[in-house]
């Protein structure tokens, strides 16, 4: 029987679009470059820009082998692009100011919620379902994200928040699946997991014993995904976020015959 749901959050429940992520990166590399003017350090837009680009590179070699870093860490390696001996060993006031400017964009402009998001949750969180979320965070850090969250009015429906910026570990390493469920008290034969990457989150959660739903509102074939690899094909495959009832229903009626 089911009875704890974990939820993907980019693509599942938040839009995150490439033309976001753009209007993002442009905020950011202003606000760093408007910082860092302030305090005697003056560098070019494009030279920021630029480093902030190979920075992103650098920072996927360590998110491929599952890991992550800090906003600390991702702005001392986009600066090492600038060879700049003065960006190098900042004062601590002055990185404060560089992640806030760093991590704010996203609550200047939050990015919608995926329709049926809030009436699933709403729904779920109703029928007592225990419900966590599991975040890959990127640029955005689990901090500001529970803050965007909580002014989307979805914060409430979670029984435990993890993002694999605060654990250092990321989908779809098990061991980020197993904590969110110990932190939830939860075993993972009685958890369900959803998200819409089948190589982070259909993968991840079936190599921690949960259920897999892979969110699909574009119905890919999985052959085209991964040819003939088990490992990623989904128990459960939904178009919208309001058919996850359906399975569920579907789940409990199987579960009832079986003790019948």
């Amino acid at each position: 029987m089911i009875d704890t749901i974990t939820f993907d959050l980019w693509n599942t429940l938040i839009s995150n679009q490439p033309i976001d992520n753009h209007r993002y990166r442009q905020k950011r590399v202003e606000g760093i470059r408007w910082i860092l003017e302030q305090n005697g350090l003056n560098v070019r837009f494009d030279d920021l820009a630029l480093a902030y680009d190979k920075g992103f590179e650098k920072c996927n070699e360590t998110w491929r082998k599952n890991l992550d870093l800090s906003t600390e860490e991702q702005l001392e390696i986009m600066f090492d692009f600038l060879e700049d001996e003065k960006l190098r060993n900042l004062p601590r006031n002055l990185m404060s100011q560089l992640v806030e400017v760093f991590v704010s964009p996203i609550l200047d402009e939050p990015p919608p919620v995926i329709d049926g998001a809030k009436e699933t949750l709403q729904q779920i969180k109703k029928e007592s379902y225990k419900i966590g979320l599991i975040c890959n965070t990127g640029r955005t850090p689990g901090k500001t994200i529970r803050i965007l969250l909580e002014r989307l009015g979805m914060i409430s429906y979670f029984d435990a928040t993890v993002f694999s910026n605060e654990l250092r570990i990321r989908k779809p390493d098990p061991r980020i699946f197993l904590y969110t469920l110990d932190q939830l008290k939860s075993h993972p034969k009685s958890s369900l997991h959803i998200g819409d990457i089948v190589e982070l989150d259909v993968l991840g959660a079936k190599n921690a014993g949960m259920i897999s739903v892979h969110f699909n509102p574009n119905q890919t074939h999985y052959a085209e995904i991964r040819s003939q690899d088990t490992e990623f094909v989904p128990d459960f495959s939904i178009k919208e976020l309001t058919e996850l009832k359906i399975i569920l229903d579907k789940i409990k009626e199987s579960f009832s015959n079986l003790n019948n």
